[in-house]
């Protein structure tokens, strides 16, 4: 294959000034994709090790990230050196079936020293008449992976947890939302809340805190315009979500240092007031803006001047010699804008009453944002929702909220049919919602078992 067809390859989305995003689906491969909303596809670019020269790689989607009944585009060599992609999807036994239907489509791909490369388009519902492919969704989509050697005879009935050598699944939020970010004032700054050289366990996940104090220059209030992550170059693979939390203490009073594991038994009972959620991030995400009208406030001499960083770390090789330095980068302005952006948390207590009973295959929990309540704390004009974080705790599958006004259902302000707890951003929302004082919220949540 020659030098243009290589080019091709890789500027396949650069040439129509799309977004593109990215993410690891191990150290060694990369999962990038662009999004068409007016023709609804997703094009797709897989950088995999080629480790061997007749190597098969599979790349889909499945419910939660399992290999059971995955939708995979499976690249593959036959014994006289041909190259094959088909669409596939995975059987209870684990072997795979080739769809009737063909729906991974405008497959590119290239092989140069040690790297394969390739590219597909896949429309966000592709109609099978199988019911075998997966549907994107807003939300969380979990994407699949496997390779393994080579040359396959055929593909039907290729056993793939048997013969792969190595497979995994990555979250992501494939169908983002491309607004572009307002424009920065011009006396923006921006203050990093990072860890400094941790080393991280060989455990496949840490979740490690550090308590930051914030610069002098917040003394006097400020608006967070921006954030987005920093992390270690190296370490993409690693870090997989990041939070940092404001410690809602009085402004004079000090939150002892802390720098270990979440849990760990060191950690001073103080810091647990460091709970409020000033920014949160995950793999994939894009930097998070805020519209040009609202900031999040941040400093002043009402303000406790502390603040926490939450990092989890993924290291399912449970490597030892991970140095990590990663992080969350504010971006923030003395010039306030015209609105002060908040943080409005609806849902349920943590008590023991929201206690699951035994045996459920399945519970649903509801809490309820009430007319009662919105009409003391919200505005007569209302407020705007421009962002949305879903959250549940460990059992957490499906979570959406509801948005109820005058006894009238309008449409849903997020909804996450395919949730993890252990991928949780701050969404900005592709329509601003107005929530007024007579309106109310319901956030619906289910666990269960996958």
């Amino acid at each position: 294959m020659g030098r243009t067809a290589v080019l091709m390859l890789l500027l396949l989305v650069a040439a129509t000034d799309a977004q593109v995003f990215s993410v690891p689906l191990d150290a060694n491969s990369t999962f990038s994709w662009t999004v068409n909303y007016a023709t609804e596809t997703v094009s797709v670019e897989v950088h995999s090790p080629a480790t061997h020269k007749d190597l098969w790689v599979a790349v889909g989607f499945s419910d939660y990230g399992e290999l059971e009944g995955a939708d995979l585009c499976v690249l593959w060599r036959d014994w006289r050196g041909r190259t094959h992609f088909q669409d596939t999807w995975v059987a209870k036994d684990g072997r795979l079936s080739v769809d009737s239907q063909q729906d991974c489509l405008g497959f590119r791909h290239v092989q140069k020293h040690d790297v394969i490369k390739f590219t597909f388009t896949r429309r966000f519902d592709t109609c099978d008449p199988q019911q075998q492919d997966y549907i994107l969704e807003e939300g969380t989509t979990h994407i699949v992976w496997a390779r393994g050697r080579g040359p396959l005879f055929r593909l039907e009935g290729l056993d793939v947890p048997e013969t792969a050598q190595s497979h995994g699944f990555q979250r992501a939020q494939l169908l983002k939302n491309l607004a572009p970010s307002s424009p920065h004032p011009p006396d923006t700054w921006h203050h990093d809340v990072t860890n400094s050289d941790v080393h991280v366990p060989d455990d496949d996940t840490t979740y490690w805190c550090r308590v930051h104090r914030l610069p002098a220059a917040l003394r006097t209030k400020h608006h967070v315009v921006q954030y987005e992550a920093t992390i270690t170059p190296g370490n993409e693979a690693l870090v997989h979500h990041i939070e940092v939390f404001h410690c809602e203490a009085p402004p004079h009073e000090d939150v002892p240092a802390y720098e270990g594991p979440c849990e760990g038994p060191e950690r001073p009972p103080a810091t647990r007031v460091c709970k409020r959620v000033l920014a949160a991030w995950a793999m994939g995400a894009l930097p998070f803006s805020y519209p040009e009208e609202a900031g999040l406030p941040i400093g002043g001499l009402d303000f406790n001047p502390y603040v926490m960083l939450e990092v989890h770390y993924n290291n399912p090789e449970r490597r030892a010699d991970w140095v990590d330095s990663s992080g969350v980068r504010l971006y923030l302005t003395p010039t306030l804008r015209l609105f002060d952006g908040g943080v409005m948390e609806l849902g349920l207590e943590y008590t023991e009453k929201m206690a699951i009973p035994p045996k459920q295959p399945a519970f649903v929990l509801s809490g309820y944002c009430i007319t009662e309540c919105t009409a003391v704390a919200v505005p007569t004009e209302g407020i705007l929702i421009f962002g949305s974080q879903l959250h549940t705790h460990l059992t957490g599958i499906r979570v959406f909220t509801r948005h109820i006004r005058d006894g009238r259902e309008l449409p849903e302000l997020n909804r996450d049919n395919h949730y993890s707890p252990h991928f949780q951003e701050i969404r900005p929302l592709k329509r601003q919602v107005r929530l007024l004082p007579v309106g109310r919220t319901v956030h619906w949540a289910r666990t269960g078992h996958l």
